[in-house]
């Protein structure tokens, strides 16, 4: 891990598969990343993410997924 990155979290190019773990639930929820940018106001990366829900989809998801916006600290790479 570089300085930069303990600093302002990784950055996470668009179309990286995340998994956000912190549901009040204990439930994982699984996307990918839409967008991701510095920004000066928490100094970390952000991103936009589609979700698809609690489960990985296999194919062609059967719904269209929501879009969130997560610090890319919060977010685990995941093999979606």
């Amino acid at each position: 891990m570089t300085e930069d990155e303990a600093t302002l979290g990784p950055y996470l190019q668009p179309g990286t598969p995340v998994r956000y773990d912190g549901l009040e639930q204990g439930d994982s929820e699984y996307g990918v990343v839409v967008h991701c940018w510095l920004d000066d106001e928490i100094n970390a990366y952000d991103c936009y993410v589609a979700f698809f829900g609690n489960e990985e989809p296999a194919g062609k998801p059967p719904e269209k997924p929501y879009i969130l916006r997560y610090a890319s600290t919060s977010l685990t790479v995941s093999r979606l």
